[in-house]
């Protein structure tokens, strides 16, 4: 699956998209072009008067439905309330905190949270299919169990995006087992727990794998390495966020790739767009999670 196909996923039904607290310039022309092109609905939930007149200034004529909200952490609350309450198939973050949205996602009474660990995926295109690199964005320094669950939270979008089995590469600086490099050691640590069919019959994973490797046929059969996942990785595990941030920008400004981003382990995607995010990748950002929400 790339993009094109994502497009066809999301057809001629709109989706419905909380936006929470649409309240400045950038988030709501990302809604009104979304809205546009045919594939959403939006739900606003903030301040109506300042949202309206932003509308005015960015989006005459757009007429989204406008959830009234006084103070951030009802926004957060309606917005949740309305994935919660099936009005809405995605999320998405506009000028509030992430730790104010977040904490109205993990409550454990009026929340949407579904996996253990909310995590940060990349998905770009590369050779004409969608790719996976988590985490760039949440976890700071993920551990042996968290990682697990990076894994389990990657694969669940995957397979939603049309990847039936995921092959997940657990990323080091090297592909040998080093006691002294930990990511070595996690790696192949989540690398026997895929052999014993720990992420299911439905996930491969191997590690620790050098990017290289990961990616290219050539690189991984000139250090001798053979199997399922080298050279052909849907799925990327950085080994800390600084990696995933890095190889994330990578992609996007080196390599000029397709890409979108959302958090995924909630009941439904959360798209948290970057002021520097271009138009393309903002687009993209809520065509995958309305489509990984429909799906």
């Amino acid at each position: 699956m790339n993009f094109a196909d994502v497009d066809k996923i999301l057809g001629a039904r709109r989706v419905p998209l909380a936006v929470c607290m649409p309240e400045e310039v950038d988030t709501v022309a990302a809604a009104y072009e979304a809205s546009n092109m045919g594939f959403v609905d939006c739900l606003f939930v903030g301040n109506p008067e300042v949202i309206k007149a932003i509308i005015d200034k960015v989006a005459p004529g757009f007429k989204p439905e406008i959830i009234p909200a006084t103070t951030p952490e009802e926004a957060a609350f309606k917005s949740v309330e309305l994935v919660r309450n099936n009005k809405a198939s995605a999320l998405m973050k506009g000028n509030i905190s992430t730790p104010t949205l977040l904490k109205a996602i993990l409550n454990s009474e009026t929340g949407i949270k579904k996996s253990d660990v909310l995590s940060h995926v990349l998905v770009f295109e590369w050779e004409n299919s969608l790719r996976f690199l988590t985490d760039g964005g949440m976890i700071p320094h993920p551990t042996l169990e968290e990682k697990i669950e990076l894994i389990n939270n990657a694969k669940a979008l995957a397979k939603k995006l049309g990847c039936e089995i995921p092959r997940v590469a657990v990323l080091s600086s090297v592909e040998k087992v080093n006691p002294k490099i930990q990511s070595t050691l996690d790696a192949a640590i989540l690398a026997k727990m895929g052999e014993r069919g720990q992420f299911g019959k439905d996930c491969i994973v191997d590690g620790p794998l050098a990017l290289d490797n990961a990616i290219s046929l050539e690189s991984a059969h000139h250090k001798g390495l053979f199997n399922e996942v080298v050279g052909k990785a849907d799925i990327l595990i950085a080994p800390d966020i600084d990696t995933g941030n890095i190889l994330g920008k990578t992609l996007l400004y080196f390599g000029n790739v397709q890409a979108g981003g959302m958090i995924i382990g909630a009941r439904c995607p959360v798209v948290l767009l970057s002021r520097s995010d271009d138009r393309q990748t903002r687009i993209n950002s809520i065509k995958l999670a309305l489509a990984a929400g429909k799906m």
